[in-house]
């Protein structure tokens, strides 16, 4: 099996997954599921979050096998395994859990409305560069708009500055201290061990963390300080921390119980969402947005953070000291599940 790393791009130019339709995705039986499904339009952001998916050229299609007699779309990890896109069906199994029914219920009632599907076990160097295939494509045909409806130029040649140990930072072949800890439960240690922090091959042991189904707000501009909002007794996480003090905040807060930073992974299908949604870059810092620390996640000393940088004309993925604090720097949660 070819590895990850060199599999071409998909030359398909179908709006949509082939034999994938509202019409194929089977309503829930359980009660739980069926009331969160239809709190959430959940058929209708599955079916959106596919497609996005699909047009980035993240999802792969997987011919039958005697495992597997119907074709199926998926990714091909940082293992060379294939993993299949969680079903529907999947994902209101998930929601059936009684405990998972009142953390999702609560959340929804504080703004995690929005469903994300994230290609966790693709390789980080792939997905950065589907995430590049995009800038370019939106800018070429509609261009990019900031959130406040302004476009925003994008420097074509170098579409998006990396961080050169973030590209292979998941990569098994990588030594052990230039991997990136997913995880994390402080920044203060000396190890991994001290961290708590796990790499992706290790959590891949799990196949269903192959991918990660989690719920975040529909907020494109981040709060700054003293401008959140409280929703059912939950303020909006304002910026102006440190990583270390968001990752503190979402452990011991009440209000965030069930929270957590985004993964690197998890940004970039945020950011490929928008961008093919509504042809916006968001976390634009030097606009209405601000940066977004991607907490819980730690690479030679640093933690990664993301955001749109004007003067560059293009967005930034890079590594940021975890003790210091920016009034430009906040935190985007999500809600896994």
């Amino acid at each position: 099996m070819p590895s990850p790393e060199h599999r071409q791009p998909k030359t398909e130019t179908q709006d949509f997954p082939p034999d994938l339709s509202s019409e194929s995705l089977s309503s829930p039986e359980n009660d739980f599921a069926l009331e969160l499904a239809e709190t959430l339009r959940l058929k209708e952001q599955y079916l959106a979050q596919v497609k996005v998916l699909y047009q980035s050229g993240i999802l792969e299609n997987f011919p039958a096998t005697k495992e597997h007699p119907t074709p199926e779309l998926g990714i091909v990890g940082i293992d060379g395994k294939e993993y299949p896109l969680p079903s529907y069906e999947d994902i209101l199994d998930r929601l059936s859990n009684p405990e998972t029914k009142e953390l999702i219920e609560k959340k929804i009632s504080q703004g995690f409305v929005k469903l994300q599907l994230t290609p966790f076990a693709l390789p980080l160097s792939v997905l950065i560069q589907r995430y590049k295939d995009v800038l370019l494509k939106t800018n070429r045909e509609s261009g990019i708009r900031a959130t406040s409806g302004e476009t925003l130029k994008l420097a074509e040649d170098n579409p998006l500055y990396v961080w050169d140990d973030l590209v292979q930072a998941d990569n098994p072949q990588t030594p052990k201290n230039k991997q990136l800890e997913y995880h994390i439960q402080t920044y203060y240690g000396q190890t991994k061990e001290d961290r708590g922090g796990k790499y992706k091959s290790e959590l891949l042991q799990d196949p269903q963390n192959a991918w990660t189904i989690s719920l975040i707000e529909d907020l494109p501009d981040l709060p700054g300080q003293n401008q959140g909002k409280t929703i059912s007794n939950r303020k909006k996480i304002e910026a102006d921390k440190s990583a270390q003090e968001y990752l503190k905040l979402l452990q011991t807060q009440k209000e965030y119980q069930g929270e957590t930073g985004q993964t690197p992974e998890e940004a970039l299908t945020t950011y490929l969402t928008y961008l093919q949604q509504q042809q916006t870059a968001i976390d634009d810092r030097e606009g209405q947005g601000k940066a977004n620390f991607l907490v819980g996640n730690y690479l030679s000393g640093y933690a990664p953070r993301f955001c749109w940088v004007r003067g560059d004309c293009r967005p930034y993925l890079y590594g940021d000291g975890y003790d210091g604090r920016n009034s430009s720097i906040g935190c985007r949660p999500a809600v896994r599940f």
